[in-house]
């Protein structure tokens, strides 16, 4: 009995809130303004992308690296570090890209190599100011270091002496690159 009683007056309070006719009719909708139009940004201001969709999105990237563009299990974000940089000395800087190891080592089971020292996976360059964006260069081999000074990019890596253990590698490796309007070209 308790809940039948029950039952009804649940029953009455809901349509107690009803209304007389089911659709109340308000007038005509309002009509929503488009947002406005992105303005184009200044002469030399460098827009900002996303690191990780654009690799993913260029064809040229080596299919090893983009397996590798996924949260870090321990941390939650992508193993790849950006920034702006100008490379090329025209004053608008270029997208600086490199791709880690998520822990900064290989996998575990590989052979301890240069990668260990870096926890590098690869190295990417490109004018964002392009539409699309162009890749200026790609460096796709393990334990190289991409950096820049006064407009020279320095390509760094380690390479092994005749007595170093396999851990460890000790002889540093630069290489000096110039932009010459087409293609960065090694001065060193």
């Amino acid at each position: 009995m308790r809940r039948l009683a029950l039952g009804l007056c649940c029953l009455v309070l809901l349509t107690g809130c009803a209304t007389a006719g089911g659709v109340r009719v308000e007038g005509a909708a309002s009509q929503v303004k488009p947002p406005p139009s992105t303005p184009p940004q200044p002469s030399g201001v460098t827009p900002s992308f996303d690191p990780v969709a654009l690799l993913r999105t260029d064809t040229k990237v080596n299919d090893k690296i983009k397996s590798q563009l996924s949260p870090c299990p321990q941390t939650g974000r992508f193993p790849v570090d950006s920034r702006y940089v100008d490379l090329t000395g025209d004053g608008v800087a270029e997208l600086l890209v490199t791709v880690t190891y998520c822990d900064g080592s290989p996998a575990v089971g590989k052979a301890l190599d240069s990668t260990r020292f870096t926890g590098t996976l690869a190295n990417y360059v490109y004018n964002v100011v392009a539409n699309p964006p162009v890749d200026l260069l790609a460096l796709e081999e393990p334990g190289i270091i991409l950096d820049q000074d006064d407009g020279v990019v320095q390509v760094t890596n380690w390479e092994y002496r005749s007595n170093d253990p396999s851990c460890c590698p000790s002889q540093r490796i630069t290489k000096l690159y110039r932009w010459t309007g087409a293609m960065f070209e090694r001065i060193k």
